[in-house]
């Protein structure tokens, strides 16, 4: 063996060793590796029974982002009110929904802490279990609620699945990939599980929600907690699943909006997906150049 070969057998050591401390570090962040291959099931358990205490920066950047979104959410239906459309649609979909609850978290992984966008949910990894998993939910979920009401009309339907739609993409970004997994690395599975359906659950205070309607919703965020953590791939959540339950609620609740609110959210809808996808492409090009 030669000289040259022992140093670069070192250096592969000392890297590997570098990477398992610290994996976000990694040049290659969207790459999948041998270690990741060779991952098994038992790895995945131990990993997931795990405590820890390792609170970092993320924990204050996760509370202000937090608390910015409940108070945007405040103003815009405790304050400002659907009274005046145009204000109250820009602050609750393009701000809330999109910016500060998807682009803010994804922006601060993975450009600012250049973690790959799995850090925050979104990943390739696992995508036809998810899909399938959030399928199977959906028929559930579909069953014991949309199934045994009237829907209404087009006009009427058409807004309330798009809103639907665009809330259900927040909230699996924003809570799951973004609250939970932030958790996650600083306490473990088991409590960022307990912990994430709270912050679900009272952040609906800007709704105008009821204690009691919080105390449901987070024993409903504990059952998306852990459909998430199967395999910490939004695409279990959205966009099969988690949003069949707030389009039953609405319409129960005989909610209506204007048929145009859903060019509204169609725009959110592409143009985060859209702004999603380039900067996926844009950092993933960036990071293994």
């Amino acid at each position: 063996m030669t000289e040259n070969t022992t140093n670069k057998l070192d250096f592969d050591i000392i890297q590997t060793r570098a990477l398992d401390e610290r994996p976000e570090l990694d040049p290659h962040p969207f790459v999948d590796t041998k270690q990741s291959m060779t991952h098994t099931v038992k790895d995945e358990f131990n990993e997931f029974l795990q405590f820890r205490f390792k609170p970092t920066r993320d924990l204050v950047v996760l509370f202000v982002s937090y608390i910015t979104v409940i108070t945007t959410l405040f103003v815009a239906f405790q304050v400002v009110t659907t009274a005046n459309v145009a204000l109250n649609f820009i602050l609750y979909g393009p701000v809330t929904l999109s910016f500060l609850g998807i682009f803010v978290p994804v922006l601060y992984n993975s450009y600012l802490q250049k973690r790959p966008f799995s850090a925050t949910g979104i990943t390739r990894k696992y995508w036809i279990q998810s899909l399938i998993i959030g399928v199977v939910m959906g028929i559930i979920t579909f069953q014991g609620t949309l199934a045994t009401i009237t829907l209404p009309p087009f006009s009427q339907l058409s807004p309330l699945v798009l809103m639907a739609l665009s809330v259900g993409l927040f909230e699996a970004v924003f809570f799951r990939g973004w609250i939970q997994l932030t958790l996650e690395r600083s306490f473990g599975a088991i409590p960022a599980i307990l912990i994430a359906p709270a912050f679900y659950s009272l952040y609906h205070i800007g709704y105008g929600m009821t204690l009691e309607e919080m105390w449901f919703l987070y024993i409903l965020g504990i059952s998306f907690a852990v459909a998430f953590r199967v395999t910490k791939n939004i695409l279990v959540l959205w966009p099969f699943y988690t949003w069949i339950g707030g389009l039953y609620t609405n319409i129960s609740e005989g909610l209506i909006i204007p048929f145009e609110a859903s060019y509204g959210f169609i725009n959110i809808l592409v143009w985060t997906i859209v702004i999603l996808a380039f900067l996926y492409y844009k950092m993933k090009n960036q990071w293994t150049e």
